[in-house]
């Protein structure tokens, strides 16, 4: 099972937030940036560890989490 985080975020803001999850050893899967949401993929038994990395970001970066769903099984 995948989730989907869905991060409100300016589009100037993506480029930023990607660089420093990249970092990151490689547990999301940004996806999709579309009217304003950047759409981000995680397995479900790192969603917790996800969420808390990027609640100390948003902050720092000015985004908010938006919605966290199950994925549909679309890499849309």
């Amino acid at each position: 099972m995948e989730f989907d985080i869905l991060i409100k975020i300016e589009k100037e803001k993506v480029h930023l937030l990607s660089y420093i999850l990249e970092a990151e050893d490689n547990f999301l899967n940004i996806r999709k940036y579309e009217d304003g949401i950047l759409r981000i993929i995680v397995p479900e038994d790192l969603k917790e560890d996800a969420q808390k990395l990027l609640e100390s970001l948003k902050e720092k970066i000015g985004f908010e989490i938006y919605d966290i769903r199950k994925n549909s099984g679309s890499a849309d």
